[in-house]
């Protein structure tokens, strides 16, 4: 089976053939679930809005995401991801088709020729700084110094430029040594600028960023609208509609971006006053651009929320937690929510101490998938104020059997699932080292079992 995959996929290299697959895809989901496509998007959808809306569905929704399990699945490299659009999302899709969730998640894919064009310092990725099936990673390191608080919150846009952007991108370097763009409105200000672009290594900058910018065109062009394509399988998109906005929880966007792990624990005890300013600068920012929900829309929309990255129990102590994440990040959530929008956390780590600050959100407005978190204690505590996402571990995924992924899943749906409100995911979905046969068992369980 695994390498009649394989052969179907590689022999998918353009968009014609892209098409044609996926048209041999919706024939086969057709023929299989006896209805036609369309019928089958408005049940997913209604069952997800159901579940989020804490109603209880005809079945608990099942979701399956991820962006290396698919390549592996159809005999590609992770690197296919970066490096091979068209057979990466002929993959892709061929999951999908044949595991049959409700919706899809995680379906990240880059350009690597872009990122290998502007030499990317904050990432590795595979077929480039990585062998090709080695996943992506991400490097922590202080691209913000410990001395930059004052530029950064006095004149972020010049910061962002001659600091942030050379420190993670080496083909950017020479922005760095550019003079400072400043109060330049006035006189020849402007004009005298444009010295600094006379030499031959600003021209390397506008050049590479030209092929960097093509490079990022051509790969966007062969991905497409995996939106659309997933609705021609039948697949909903989780929300319909998303309003911008904050990008989750201001420390971890500091703690990420800008100053690293270490960095951003030092500045908790040196500099607190700094951490917080700035903090609340980015929330403001995120607040400035989110736009009211279309009331035209049905169902849920998604706006704020986030990941927590660094503010599990494991991480950060409750003092810590209300003195530098939860303020700023509840502060924008709330805004989320007042202009219409539900708020989707993805609660990474150990959060059972974190309980009772999801409780200070509005009722029913609130999603939180749990990873390592205790989901029958969630339920216990949340279930009636928040709709709930989780959480089949990736150790069991990888290492049980299908028997014991089936009743592990039979138990979330019976408690989880009981009385609405509930929704079926794996806790990562860095399941590329999942049996598929686990994945299989994980998915059809929602149709064996009802709460």
């Amino acid at each position: 089976m695994a390498t009649q995959i394989a052969s179907e996929v590689w022999k998918v290299t353009t968009q014609e053939a892209y098409q044609e697959h996926l048209k041999k895809l919706r024939g086969e989901i057709e023929t299989r679930n006896k209805k036609p496509v369309e019928q089958l998007f408005q049940e997913k959808r209604q069952r997800l809005w159901d579940a989020m809306t804490m109603k209880e569905p005809d079945r608990v929704p099942v979701i399956l995401g991820s962006t290396f399990f698919p390549a592996k699945y159809a005999g590609l490299p992770y690197s296919s991801a970066y490096y091979d659009p068209i057979r990466w999302k002929a993959a892709y899709t061929q999951f999908i088709a044949d595991f049959e969730p409700d919706t899809w998640g995680s379906a990240i894919a880059q350009s690597g020729p872009a990122l290998d064009i502007l030499e990317a310092k904050n990432i590795l990725w595979p077929g480039g700084t990585l062998p090709p099936d080695v996943p992506q990673q991400n490097v922590d390191d202080e691209y913000m110094k410990e001395d930059e608080y004052d530029y950064f919150l006095e004149d972020f846009a010049d910061f962002y430029l001659r600091r942030y952007l050379p420190r993670v991108y080496g083909a950017l370097e020479p922005i760095s040594r550019m003079p400072s763009l400043g109060d330049r409105g006035g006189g020849t200000g402007f004009q005298a600028l444009l010295n600094a672009f006379t030499t031959e290594e600003y021209a390397k900058i506008g050049l590479a960023m030209k092929r960097a910018g093509l490079e990022q065109a051509k790969f966007r062009n062969a991905i497409g609208n995996l939106t659309n394509d997933m609705a021609g399988l039948g697949l909903p998109p989780l929300s319909d509609g998303l309003g911008g906005g904050p990008g989750g929880p201001a420390f971890d966007q500091i703690a990420n971006t800008y100053r690293g792990w270490k960095g951003v624990i030092t500045d908790m005890y040196r500099r607190p006053d700094k951490l917080i300013a700035a903090m609340e600068k980015l929330t403001n920012s995120g607040m400035a651009r989110l736009t009211p929900a279309d009331p035209t829309r049905k169902g849920p929309q998604f706006s704020g929320g986030g990941p927590i990255h660094r503010g599990s129990d494991r991480f950060l102590s409750k003092k810590q937690w209300e003195t530098f994440y939860w303020p700023t990040w509840k502060k924008s959530m709330m805004k989320s929510i007042e202009l219409g929008y539900m708020v989707n956390i993805f609660a990474e780590g150990f959060c059972e101490g974190r309980f009772e600050y999801f409780l200070e959100l509005p009722k029913g407005k609130v999603m939180i998938r749990f990873t390592d978190t205790n989901m029958f204690k969630a339920k216990e505590v949340l279930g009636n104020h928040c709709a709930l996402m989780g959480s089949v571990p990736l150790t069991l995924l990888q290492m049980g059997s299908p028997s014991e992924v089936d009743e592990y899943c039979k138990k979330l749906i019976q408690v989880c699932g009981k009385g609405g409100g509930y929704i079926l995911r794996s806790d990562t979905d860095f399941i590329q080292e999942a049996k598929p046969e686990n994945v299989k068992a994980m998915v059809d369980s929602v149709r064996k079992y009802r709460p």
